[in-house]
Formats: structure tokens, C-alpha cells, sequence
């Protein structure tokens, strides 16, 4: 009877798959009037803004961030870092930005409709979509550009500093017609590993974020400097009760049908699936790359085989095949040939007693320079 369930839950995979993947989609709202300022806080180290202009509630502010080499910080800076170096903000330097050009006034001179879109294809992965219409209402100059902020409205980094409406993620690689009443369709995706990197993971936090869809430049005979000409703030809905529409629904009959037959299957190998070993993994201390594995092996015996990294990553040797007896536990080191830019995913082979194969991916993001108190390795 069981073989049979199987057999026919792996035919309702294609729909099974459709029912795990996520669509969330939301309309993009009127724009942030142009009587609202939008002010750009760029904090000293300390976190404090002693330069920094002050706001009132009715101001778009965001922070920028830029000190997580020298403080060791979660908090990504390379986007800030670029953003401060195109308005000449120093290191160091505590100060505020006022609609892109230092001017009190901004305009809107350009229009954006259309529809963002938070999706996973894989579990527990989400990226976003933008589906969107420009048109501008005037003649704009070349230098033009649209950025999309993903903005943390309250964020703490592993050190416990504060700051709010922090800068994620900033996207500006998109291109539409610049003169007057030309619509232009703009498509935009923000991959999963893109957020991941600056600290965005929605299927771990997924309420506080906002998108900020910010228009920079002037009007094609203006000799001034280039300021926010279109300003809209969107919340991310990814609350269920936010929820505008999700795509491949299926009808409740199959969830119900789809829920006894799953039962029936985890029902039988519960046990077994019990029987799987815990394993723990943590950055060693020390200016080498090296990880340290834990193995508690619960109720069955489990042969270790060996492992390897992901590109870029090299280990430095292999891992010796051993086996941990059930109730038992190990550990080991694993070494790398030099550090690298990206987080790490290593894979671990492993045989469970009678449970067959099993590979576990390791995935631990990088350690800063300041944590490994090194140099990165040249060769």
C-alpha cells in the first residue's frame, strides 16, 4: 500500500512543486509627494549622526552604513561605500544628503506604474521582481538613473548597534526612454543571492522591509546638479494577512488528498528518519580558513565518507573516513587553501546505517577581515 501512495504522490510533483513555489505580488502606490524631503544619513563608525541634518516624520530617511571592515559589523557597506564615494562623503565623516542634490525642493518629473513581486522557486529562497512602466513627463538629461533600495525600517547587527531605516541592498541597473511622454516597459530581478549576501533572507525575517524606488537626475536643459525627480516608498507585504494574491494555489481537494497520502508515508518512516545525525558547524578562531564539524549520531550508525567544497572554495587535504557509532558523537577540522569573497557551501558524505547515502550542505557565510585578523592569502 505504501509503494502505491509513493507512486502516486511522485506523479503529483509538477503540481506538488507549483504549490511550494511563491508569487506574492503588490502594486506599486502613488508617489511620495514632492513637498516630503528624502535625506541620506551617512553615520560616523560610532553609529551616531553628529553632522547630520535634522528630520522630521513627514522626511523619507534611509541610512548608509559603511564601516563593517574596520568594525567587524554584520551590516554590508559595499553599496554605501559607493553611494558616498559618487557625493564625495569621507570616511569618517558623519553628514545627511537632501533629495540627491543638497536642494531643499525636489520635483516629480517622472511617472512609475506597475507591480513588484516577492518569489521562491526553491524553498525558503525568495527574490524580487520589479514589472514596471516608466514615462517620463519631461525631456531628461543622459544621466538619468533608477535605484532600488531594499531598506531594513529596524536593524541590529551581531555587535547590538541600531540603526533604522538602514540600506540593504541597491540596485541601479536599469535603462528607459528619457524624453517626454515615451513609456518604457522596465523588468528587474534582484536574485535570492544577491539579498542573501546583504544580509536579506525574508524566509528568516519577514516583516520591517521596504522597497524605495529612487529616480535621480534633471531636466535635459538644466545645468544643476542631478536630484530625486520620482520618490515611492513600498512596504514588502510578506506578512499572510498582507497578502494580495499567490500563484499556483492548488485546490484544497489536492492539499487534502496530497496531506493523507504524505501522512502516510512519514507515518512509516518516522522512526528511520530519526535516526539521521545532528550535525553543527562554526568558523574556526585563527588567520588559517578552517571549520570545525560536530557529529552526534542518534539512533543508527553513521559512516563518514568524505567531503568536498564548492567552487571557489579548496580544502586543504581530505576528511578521514570514520565511523560514529550510534549515541556517540565527533568532531573534526576541516582546512581551506585561502579565503575567498563568498560565503562557504561544503558538502558532507556521509552512510547512515540502513538508510543508505546521505549528503548534508554546509553553508556558513564569510567571516569578516576584522574576525580573521588577517590579510586574504594571495596565491
Amino acid at each position: 500500500m505504501r509503494a502505491y501512495s509513493v507512486l502516486f504522490l511522485v506523479a503529483l510533483l509538477p503540481l506538488a512543486s507549483a504549490a511550494t513555489s511563491i508569487h506574492i505580488e503588490w502594486d506599486v502606490e502613488q508617489p511620495v509627494d514632492d513637498d516630503r524631503r528624502y535625506v541620506e544619513h551617512f553615520p560616523s563608525s560610532s553609529v551616531e549622526c553628529i553632522d547630520c541634518v535634522e528630520t522630521t516624520d513627514d522626511d523619507i530617511v534611509v541610512q548608509w552604513w559603511r564601516y563593517s571592515d574596520q568594525t567587524g559589523s554584520s551590516w554590508p557597506d559595499d553599496d554605501a561605500n559607493l553611494r558616498a564615494g559618487l557625493m564625495g562623503v569621507e570616511l569618517n565623516q558623519s553628514r545627511s544628503i537632501i533629495n540627491g542634490n543638497g536642494e531643499e525642493e525636489r520635483q516629480h518629473l517622472i511617472d512609475v506604474q506597475g507591480t513588484l513581486s516577492i518569489a521562491s522557486e526553491l524553498e525558503d529562497q525568495y527574490f524580487l521582481v520589479a514589472n514596471l512602466t516608466v514615462e517620463p513627463l519631461v525631456d531628461l538629461r543622459n544621466d538619468v538613473i533608477m535605484q532600488f533600495l531594499f531598506v531594513e525600517e529596524r536593524s541590529t547587527d551581531q555587535h547590538g548597534r541600531e540603526l533604522s531605516y538602514l540600506v540593504r541592498d541597491l540596485t541601479s541597473e536599469v535603462g528607459f526612454f528619457r524624453t517626454a511622454g515615451n513609456i518604457s516597459e522596465v523588468n528587474v530581478t534582484v536574485s535570492y543571492e544577491h539579498l542573501f549576501a546583504a544580509g536579506v533572507d525574508l524566509a528568516d525575517e519577514r516583516y520591517g522591509w521596504k522597497v524605495l524606488i529612487v529616480v535621480m537626475g534633471a531636466e535635459l536643459d538644466s545645468i544643476e546638479s542631478p536630484g530625486v525627480i520620482a520618490l515611492y516608498e513600498i512596504s514588502v507585504p510578506t506578512s499572510s494577512e498582507q497578502l494580495g494574491f499567490i500563484d499556483y494555489l492548488p485546490p484544497i481537494v489536492f492539499i487534502a488528498v496530497a496531506l493523507v497520502i504524505v501522512f502516510s508515508v512519514v507515518r512509516g518512516s518516522f522512526n528511520q528518519e530519526h535516526g539521521l545525525p545532528e550535525i553543527r558547524a562554526r568558523w574556526k578562531d585563527g588567520n588559517d580558513p578552517a571549520i570545525a564539524i560536530e557529529i552526534d549520531a542518534k539512533r543508527r550508525d553513521v559512516a563518514i565518507q568524505g567531503c568536498e567544497a564548492s567552487e571557489p572554495w579548496s580544502m586543504r587535504g581530505g576528511v578521514k573516513r570514520s565511523t560514529i557509532e550510534s549515541g556517540s558523537s565527533t568532531s573534526f577540522d576541516v582546512r581551506f587553501k585561502k579565503w575567498h569573497d563568498q560565503g562557504l557551501v561544503l558538502k558532507l558524505k556521509m552512510e547512515v546505517d540502513t538508510l543508505g547515502g546521505w549528503t548534508q550542505n554546509i553553508r556558513l557565510p564569510l567571516r569578516s577581515k576584522v574576525e580573521r585578523s588577517v590579510e586574504d592569502e594571495q596565491d
